[in-house]
């Protein structure tokens, strides 16, 4: 709550409170419903705009939950919701078809063709992913359907929105996905041998210099990402950005020193925002700065003693002779309050002047309400007394203030029945992905998989070894990159040519802002697990959206995968290394000090565990867990699970390695690889 009084206090348009499906646990800094409730009000009295943050991803035993959640914030006066589950979002849109939904950042949404998808859905505003170039942002702010926004300041995760696993799989199960990240890229790592390194942690992002570039091109807001830091840090990063965008005043040395080193961050940096991408975007730690202890003290005076942020009002005063003065106020969001009081004293001469009458009204110090003006109708020889003024002013605050308290009603529209699911038709599909050409050889293809993921560069160069495959009946699927931006759009339709022009077909596609693009090839399109299916809601969207197939999320536990009803044909990735990361910093370079693009790297945690880290599209770089997924050995997590497909994702195997594990998941063998993990399908990462 005092992190809403802050952002209030400081000049916020709206504040994205965040709440719990279920009570916080001990030591969270989170709110409940009863608090939730009273910020809601407290935003509401202020003019402040109010959005709660619904923005995890929820199975199935939960969404129920947070619809409800949803309905309890419309009905106490939120001004919108902050969303990112594809199924709580069409759900949101039938029960509540008037509320603004906002898409959070961990969308991922870094293309126009993104945001067009996020429109389509039904989102009103979108926050852009930060790997985004001013040019980009500019592109899209131009042409986009919706306001977008920008995140301006603030910590920012080394990973792309939405597609950070590495919590979920290497690190207690805990994960950004519900909102309850322990930020494990902040940690040591190694990167060519040196565990004295941070090469996940980046520096914050600042761009309040930029803020006026962004303004011109079209972005609608500036978001202060402040959920894990201190109200004083709310408050003060909030008045300098407020005022840098009304005031057009940038923040002082002194302001921009304390704003880095009296609230933890480690670096400041204006991100991808200049398009480039390297290691001066990392934390480095400073040398020590001696903040004075009365800093943070004066902060929170600025905003827990008084009332900064106040609401304009307009007071009326009618006094005439035999009738009962009339005083009415009206605040500056129609709000009216009227107060009817004795009959004015008649003294054969001039008592009260309007002069008096309008000093009083303006004493509003210490109230959320601040008077703009008084229209006062005073007849002659009249005399009301002060007392009675002041009386009136308080009278009529306190009904405006009541009022406020009184949310808009809520229009509510019916949920809709949950989902179909599909009849089974036969044993799942065995699917074979692969990384490298290597991988594709005879003795592969002879284990006879009904499909074929291969990346769609290597398919695009013409790779060898497809007709071992092609010959045995095996579908061929292209994989799209995982991260596509706005400026590589052009890359991206020359590849799915080259691709049809080789004779593929369908593609398998992360992003919904690849679907357009894809079908206008021709091509079906199935879904990877970045798409982040948590419950039967999403999945039945984007069956009905026009992906032939949908992969599940690795963060459910495998009960959950098979509870969920399946409306579309669902797969499962059941072995491999995932991957936890997409990241557009290319921590080869940042390794070896050049770009070596083929030669192996890896990075290891001071557990133990290593890392591959494998260049991706767009100079990108995907890091995988160290451990294999391995659920042969307990083939009932999957076979009795109503699954469409079951998936091998082949990393870094040797081609007799793929076709060993491939012989295993076939009963044809007793193959184990070493270092298996059963990843999150038995604790899960997904829970409130």
């Amino acid at each position: 709550m005092e992190a809403v009084i802050a952002a209030v206090q400081s000049g916020a348009d709206m504040v994205y409170i965040g709440v719990r499906l279920t009570a916080p646990g001990k030591g969270e800094r989170t709110l409940d419903r009863d608090t939730l409730a009273q910020s809601l009000r407290y935003c509401r009295a202020r003019n402040c705009r109010a959005a709660v943050a619904l923005n995890a991803l929820y199975p199935d035993g939960d969404i129920d939950k947070a619809v409800e959640l949803a309905l309890f914030a419309a009905r106490e006066g939120a001004s919108a919701l902050l969303v990112r589950d594809t199924g709580l979002i069409f759900l949101l849109r039938q029960v509540l078809p008037d509320m603004p939904l906002l898409g959070d950042i961990r969308l991922g949404i870094s293309s126009l063709e993104g945001v067009t998808a996020a429109a389509a859905m039904g989102l009103g505003m979108v926050t852009l992913a930060p790997e985004l170039s001013g040019e980009q942002v500019a592109a899209i702010a131009k042409a986009s359907p919706i306001p977008v926004a920008v995140c301006v300041h603030g910590p920012v995760c080394a990973a792309h929105g939405g597609r950070c696993y590495i919590g979920a799989l290497a690190h207690e199960h805990t994960s950004d996905s519900c909102l309850r990240c322990h930020e494990p890229c902040r940690g040591r790592f190694s990167l060519g041998g040196r565990m004295d390194e941070h090469p996940l942690s980046m520096a914050d992002v600042c761009l309040v210099d930029h803020l006026e570039g962004l303004e011109g091109c079209g972005v609608a807001a500036a978001v202060i990402e402040g959920r894990s830091r201190r109200p004083e840090y709310v408050a003060y990063a909030t008045r300098l950005y407020a005022r840098a965008i009304r005031e057009r005043v940038l923040p002082s040395p002194e302001e921009r020193n304390y704003l880095q080193h009296a609230f933890g961050a480690v670096g400041l940096s204006d991100g991808y925002l200049n398009g480039e991408a390297g290691p001066d975007m990392f934390a480095r730690v400073p040398a020590e700065e001696k903040i004075p202890s009365r800093f943070y003290s004066e902060v929170r005076r600025g905003y827990m003693n008084g009332e900064l942020r106040r609401v304009p009002v307009t007071f009326y005063a009618v006094l005439e002779q035999g009738k009962p003065a009339l005083f009415a106020a009206e605040d500056g969001m129609g709000r009216r309050a009227v107060y009817k009081g004795f009959e004015p004293i008649d003294l054969g001469r001039q008592g009260i002047s309007e002069g008096r009458v309008r000093e009083i009204m303006y004493r509003t110090g210490g109230t959320p309400y601040n008077c703009q003006g008084v229209n006062c109708a005073i007849g002659p020889d009249l005399d009301y007394p002060d007392e009675a003024v002041e009386e009136a002013r308080r009278e009529l605050l306190a009904q405006l203030a009541d009022k406020s308290h009184d949310p808009a009603p809520v229009t509510e529209g019916e949920r809709p029945a949950p989902p179909e699911p599909r009849e089974s038709s036969g044993p799942p599909k065995l699917i074979i992905q692969i990384t490298s050409e290597t991988q594709l050889t005879a003795e592969l293809a002879a284990t006879e998989p009904d499909l074929l993921y291969v990346p769609a560069e290597l398919l695009a160069a013409g790779a060898k070894g497809i007709e071992h495959f092609l010959s045995r009946g095996t579908q061929i699927a292209a994989v799209l990159p995982p991260v596509v931006s706005e400026a590589e759009g052009p890359v991206l339709r020359e590849l799915l040519a080259t691709l049809k022009a080789r004779g593929i077909v369908q593609v398998v596609a992360g992003s919904m802002g690849l679907l357009p693009a894809a079908r206008q090839e021709g091509m079906a399109v199935r879904g990877d697990f970045a798409l982040n299916v948590a419950n039967a809601w999403t999945l039945d969207r984007l069956g009905r959206a026009g992906f032939r197939s949908v992969t599940v999320s690795c963060e459910l536990t495998a009960r959950q995968i098979a509870d969920m009803p399946k409306s579309a044909p669902a797969e499962m990735i059941v072995y491999g290394r995932l991957p936890v990361m997409v990241t557009d910093q290319c921590l080869i370079r940042n390794s070896a000090g050049r770009c070596s693009c083929s030669t192996p790297t890896s990075m290891g945690d001071g557990f133990g565990g290593v890392y591959p880290v494998e260049k991706e599209f767009g100079c990108r770089n995907t890091v995988y867990d160290g451990r294999k997924i391995f659920l042969a050995d307990h083939p009932e997590l999957y076979t009795k699970a109503g699954l469409w497909g079951l998936r091998l994702l082949f990393t870094a195997e040797s081609p007799r390695e793929c076709v060993l594990v491939t012989e295993r998941y076939k009963e044809q063998n007793d193959y184990v690889p070493i270092n298996a993990s059963r990843g999150a399908y038995v604790k899960g990462a997904l829970w409130s």
